[in-house]
């Protein structure tokens, strides 16, 4: 009995170095291919696509780019009074395989002169040094999500009903986008 729990231990125990291991290339893998596209988008060889969409409730930027007619990067953003929320994702032989989002929170309105802040019995008016971001980062395996890091790079949970919700629509916002582009 000693022998055979000894043995699933130690499988267990291999099968959860190995999936480290292996999760560990693939990680390094998307952040180098990450790394190659932001690189490459300063050079002549990638074409932008823009979208602007502008009315009382939607101010947004959308961007596609290409390189060698082959898609490599989404990028939405949304733009806000407090702040602006930017959600890119990579492509590699068209499989999404990474995604990062960035949330800024700015400290006052954009609007919020010294003026504004006057009127309305503030002291503080609004400074593109005071603001707030807070990053997640998305790795994706055959377009199924294995790692989401957090702002402090803490892993999620992604077995937890909230965070499959967030999960699902970071998904369906990357193919929406993907449709308006008719990609």
């Amino acid at each position: 009995m000693k022998k055979i729990l000894i043995t699933i231990i130690l499988s267990l125990l291999t099968k959860t170095i190995l999936y480290s291991q292996n999760n560990n290339a693939l990680i390094k893998s998307i952040d180098s291919i990450y790394t190659e596209i932001n690189y490459n988008l300063k050079s002549n060889n990638s074409n932008f696509i823009q979208i602007e969409n502008s009315s009382n409730t939607d101010d947004s930027q959308k961007t596609a780019v290409f390189k060698n007619k082959k898609l490599k990067l989404l990028r939405v953003e949304w733009f806000g009074e407090t702040g602006k929320s930017q959600i890119e994702y990579y492509f590699e032989n068209t499989n999404l395989i990474f995604a990062i989002k960035h949330q800024y929170k700015y400290n006052r309105p954009i609007y919020w002169d010294k003026k504004t802040a006057l009127e309305n019995e503030d002291i503080e008016t609004y400074d593109t040094d005071k603001t707030k971001v807070k990053v997640d980062k998305y790795y994706f395996h055959n377009e199924k999500l294995f790692l989401w890091l957090d702002n402090e790079k803490l892993e999620q949970d992604l077995t937890l009903e909230m965070n499959k919700l967030i999960v699902q629509r970071l998904i369906s916002i990357c193919y929406e986008i993907k449709n308006e582009f008719k990609i």
